[in-house]
């Protein structure tokens, strides 16, 4: 079984693909890689504002890199083509000419974006609820909340939105759909460690969101222990599960998923580690 690499913004992870779902990316999931690939932001039927000019800048970027590219040559040619230094910023001031960096959002611009985000919040939280009972309101939540993350990258609110959808997601396909559970789990990883990293003073709610995500990045882990990268992705979640406050070693003596890691010599120290330190705690 093959990994490939996941990015969200400037991080990446690792994603587990079954064989047999690398053929290509559905409407939907490229939606949730939107995120994670440096792709323009999702449209959201006019409830959101435009994305913030981070996304114009990295379009324009992406250009000139692909202007050097070609310069220096890339894939197979007939021939090597020299560009000189001036040649090469000419085509670069050309890019920036036809594609101008905007100026930042000022002040106003971004109480306006986060007024919007916090508006649209509460649509997110009822399509959750929605899709509890019917499936098909997955997609939209997961991409309106998205949207919400594209306006305001760093809304706290928002991440936390965003990671209970991609929560959603996982859920409904973890069993049928492979690929799209391991893009919506990846995801909620990325989103969650940008919300421990830039905030130290998680509510019980967000903690709970945290401890939800990484025992169930361990848990997709199960369906295919035989990975190559099984072993490191499960001892890194259970390592961040941990970390973020997770005291149920019950939970984790019991989860149908951990049995193969119980019995392989790479992990069960892992398990046998965590299970302990949980129990020594309570003791405590």
């Amino acid at each position: 079984m093959s990994h490939e690499a996941a990015r969200s913004f400037n991080d990446s992870d690792t994603v587990s693909i079954q064989p047999g779902h690398d053929q290509g990316l559905s409407n939907h999931q490229m939606r949730l890689c939107r995120l994670d690939h440096h792709q323009s932001p999702s449209v959201v039927r006019d409830q959101v504002l435009p994305a913030s000019p981070r996304w114009t800048t990295l379009v324009v970027r992406s250009l000139i890199c692909a202007v050097i590219l070609v310069g220096v040559g890339c894939g197979q040619q007939t021939g090597p083509r020299e560009y000189t230094e001036e040649e090469a910023q000419a085509q670069r001031d050309e890019l920036l000419k036809a594609y101008p960096v905007p100026p930042p959002d000022t002040p106003e611009q971004i109480r306006e974006k986060e007024a919007k985000v916090e508006e649209t919040l509460p649509q997110v939280y009822k399509l959750l609820e929605e899709a509890k009972t019917d499936p098909t309101k997955i997609d939209e939540v997961v991409e309106l909340s998205m949207s919400l993350l594209t306006l305001v990258p760093g809304h706290r609110a928002a991440k936390v939105a965003y990671g209970k959808a991609l929560m959603a997601s996982f859920f409904a396909n973890e069993a049928t759909d492979p690929y799209k559970g391991a893009i919506a789990i990846n995801s909620a990883v990325l989103e969650i460690d940008r919300l421990r990293k830039n905030f130290d003073d998680l509510t019980e709610d967000e903690l709970q969101l945290c401890q939800e995500v990484y025992f169930n990045q361990a848990r997709r882990e199960g369906y295919f222990p035989h990975g190559e990268d099984a072993p490191d992705t499960f001892k890194e979640a259970i390592e961040k599960l941990i970390s973020s406050g997770f005291r149920d070693a019950e939970r984790l003596k019991t989860e149908p998923k951990f049995q193969y890691f119980f019995n392989d010599p790479k992990t069960a120290p892992v398990l046998q580690s965590a299970i302990a330190q949980i129990e020594a705690s309570a003791e405590e």
